[in-house]
């Protein structure tokens, strides 16, 4: 899955408005939801590199399993 840069912003500033309006709208949970905002800005980055690491592995980076049986057996 590729992504690019206005996809990634449009989904970022999504979420930013989202957690926006749900901070306004319910004040009864502000303290739970801001807790979760720092968590969430704390860890945005590790997960945004290992998901962006584990996207950029392609096929051509494995090798087969049935081409290294045929190679051992052939030697």
């Amino acid at each position: 899955m590729k992504c690019n840069t206005k996809t990634m912003v449009t989904i970022a500033l999504a979420l930013a408005l989202i957690l926006a309006v749900g901070y306004w709208a319910l004040p009864q949970i502000r303290g739970e939801l801001g807790r979760f905002i720092a968590i969430a800005s704390v860890l945005i980055c590790p997960l945004s590199m290992l998901f962006m690491m584990r996207g950029m592995q392609t096929q051509t980076d494995r090798p087969e399993k049935s081409g290294q049986a045929t190679e051992k057996s052939g030697s």
